[in-house]
């Protein structure tokens, strides 16, 4: 990943980038119409969003190991059929 100093963009490509709303992202397209590069805005999450998401990791995560005891799967058994193809 490349870093850039938001400073050192250029004023109309500052205007850009602060007219993108919530949820959308920027293509840069070529002379031909052809996309050629991808934007999307980062946006740090707050202290309580990301406390909302680990519960929400741990929830899915017990499901999923219940899930598994019930049927008699093991890790093994899923690294097995995930890397079966390679």
């Amino acid at each position: 990943m490349k870093k850039i100093l938001l400073n050192d963009l250029s004023e109309a490509a500052r205007n850009v980038l602060a007219g993108v709303g919530k949820d959308e992202s920027i293509v840069i397209e070529d002379e031909t119409g052809a996309a050629r590069y991808g934007v999307i805005p980062y946006r740090q999450p707050t202290t309580e969003r990301k406390q909302q998401a680990w519960e929400k990791l741990r929830e899915w995560q017990a499901k999923a190991e219940a899930s598994m005891k019930k049927y008699g799967v093991t890790e093994d058994d899923i690294l097995r059929v995930v890397l079966e193809d390679d």
